[in-house]
Parts: C-alpha cells; sequence; structure tokens
C-alpha cells in the first residue's frame, strides 16, 4: 500500500488528529430497550454491506447504551496541538453492544471480538464535530444538550438541527428525546457499582442478554476478560466521504477500529428510574434504526473517568 500524503493544514483551525487524550470526564449511561431485528439490520447495512461480507459485526441483544455526558478536556496527543490548549464537549452518543462475527461450517454465526458500534451521536462544539468524523467516522451531528445538576430532579434533554422533510421544510434547533426521573429512589444497598471491570460485568449480564444470535465462543470470552483488566473497549466506526461526481457515492470508505482505554474509574447506579420520551424527527431517524420506543428506563448509571482514544486502525477500505 502506498504511504498516505500529509495532510495540508490551512485557513482556520477546523479538526485536530487523534489520539485524543480525554479528561475530566462524567457519563450518565442508560440502558435502552431496542428492537434486535432492527439493530441486526442497520449493523449489517453499515459493515457486511460495503465490505461485502469481509468485516461483519453484529448485535449482542437488545439494547442500545444512551450515554449523556461532558468530556471537560480534550487534548490531542501529537504536537504542536497538544501544546495550543483544550475542547470541552458536551455529547449525547448511541451505542450497541457487537461482536465482530464469522460464519462458522455450519453457517452459523460465531463472535470473535467486542465492540462498541457508535451509531449516532450529537453535540454542539464544531471542532469536535469535524475531527470525530474526519479522523475515527464518529457519526456525529449538531446537538444541544442539557443534564441536570445536584441530586438529578431535572431531566436529561437533547436538542438536535434537524426537520421533517418535505418541500417547504428547512432545520431548525428542534427536541428529539427527554429523559425524566421517575418513580421512588433506589435504597443505598442498591447503589453501588463500582469501578470499569464491574461496569463491563454488567454490560455482559444485561445488554448481552437477548436474542440469541451471535454464539459467543472462547476466544471472544478470552479477549473480552483481557480487555476488561486492561480497562479498554475498541470502537468501531464505517468512516466515510461523498464522492464529488457522485454524491449518493463514496470517495473514501473505511471500518475504523479506534480502542478507548479508561483511567480512574468511578461508577454509581442512579437512584431513580427514567421515562424515555423520543420525538419524531425525518432527519434522525433513531426510532426506526435502532427500534426504539417511549419507556421507562431502569438500568442507569454515572460514570466518571479520563480515557485515551488510541490511533485506530483501518479494519477495511473500498477500493477507489
Amino acid at each position: 500500500m502506498a504511504p498516505t500524503p500529509p495532510y495540508v493544514e490551512f485557513g482556520g483551525l477546523a479538526s485536530a488528529p487523534g489520539p485524543l487524550q480525554c479528561d475530566d470526564t462524567t457519563l450518565y449511561v442508560f440502558a435502552l430497550q431496542a428492537d434486535a431485528a432492527r439493530l441486526d439490520t442497520l449493523c449489517r447495512r453499515v459493515f457486511a454491506g460495503p465490505t461485502g461480507g469481509a468485516v461483519d459485526y453484529r448485535p449482542l441483544g437488545d439494547h442500545v447504551l444512551l450515554t449523556f455526558g461532558v468530556v471537560g478536556a480534550i487534548r490531542p496527543v501529537l504536537e504542536p496541538w497538544h501544546s495550543m490548549g483544550a475542547v470541552r464537549e458536551p455529547q449525547v452518543g448511541f451505542w450497541i453492544p457487537v461482536a465482530r462475527v464469522r460464519a462458522d461450517d455450519d453457517g452459523d454465526l460465531v463472535g470473535e471480538r467486542f465492540g462498541m458500534f457508535c451509531a449516532a451521536m450529537m453535540l454542539d462544539n464544531p471542532i469536535s464535530l469535524l475531527s470525530g468524523r474526519e479522523d475515527y467516522g464518529y457519526p456525529k451531528t449538531m446537538g444541544w444538550s442539557t443534564m441536570p445538576d445536584g441530586d438529578l430532579a431535572d431531566p436529561f434533554t437533547l436538542e438536535v438541527f434537524g426537520m421533517d422533510f418535505g418541500g417547504g421544510q428547512a432545520p431548525a434547533r428542534r427536541p428529539l428525546m427527554e429523559l425524566r426521573p421517575a418513580g421512588d429512589e433506589l435504597g443505598e444497598a442498591d447503589l453501588a457499582l463500582g469501578d470499569m471491570l464491574e461496569v463491563g460485568q454488567w454490560i455482559r449480564d444485561v445488554l448481552f442478554a437477548g436474542p440469541d444470535r451471535v454464539a459467543l465462543g472462547l476466544r471472544f470470552a478470552m479477549d473480552f476478560a483481557q480487555d476488561l483488566r486492561a480497562h479498554r473497549v475498541d470502537q468501531v466506526f464505517l468512516k466515510q466521504v461523498r464522492a464529488t461526481e457522485d454524491g449518493r457515492r463514496a470517495d473514501l470508505q473505511q471500518v475504523v477500529v479506534a480502542p478507548a482505554v479508561t483511567r480512574n474509574v468511578r461508577a454509581t447506579q442512579l437512584r431513580r428510574d427514567y421515562d424515555l420520551t423520543l420525538h419524531h424527527l425525518d432527519s434522525h431517524p433513531l426510532g426506526d434504526e435502532l427500534g426504539l420506543t417511549d419507556q421507562r428506563v431502569t438500568l442507569a448509571a454515572r460514570l466518571d473517568f479520563d480515557f485515551l482514544i488510541e490511533a485506530g486502525t483501518v479494519a477495511w477500505a473500498a477500493r477507489t
């Protein structure tokens, strides 16, 4: 493979390169019930379809992790960007626990490696918006989130720059979802969650439960356990750029794997359940793509941590 050309820096600062050091991060994590068949369809459309099956990721259950949070300081590792300063990134993400799979001799799917597929992310920081899409393939769009302070009595909300489609429509800042506290507070004995190892076990025990579409063998189990001990998780993306000559096609299309390594993790279960309300927007079809509906959310936690998004690797690239 020919070496890639150097990136030409000119004009205003629009993006910054990875790896990225992300400190003072707070994430509120909500486990949403989704539709397993729609998650499977989306994963096949994003990975197996473009690659002709060369790279195939499938969902491990029927849940999606919704994250509301703020990364307090993001700094590129490379100079001179590292010394330029840091950006603060409020964000909302939708994550599908997945396995990279292969078909065995009987045609059954066997999971070989765990990953988290970012199906959508919304934020209001333009440098983070471009950097994440350009470097790794995060499917980032403009969004404005609010999180409650103190005792979490107020809702989590998300507005996006979106629209319903029609000849007279125009995109604008519109509400997409709310999470409102509901029910009685949990007792103190129910709140302890622990560190990243326990979070990973929680993901395994709860979020992998669902339709048995993928067999998880010994190799998957060993790699998953090793990653937990290393506080590491693979993020998986489809990175693409629209073609110049025909915008319905892609000039660049890659499957990218970017490990995230956490440290200083503190995890606590939230005191309440939450009621999710999702508003329909044609421009943000999360309900249709993920099979999400209005629901009571009973699994929620707060994570405080630092993490490093390492340099990504290209698992597959289209020939252009």
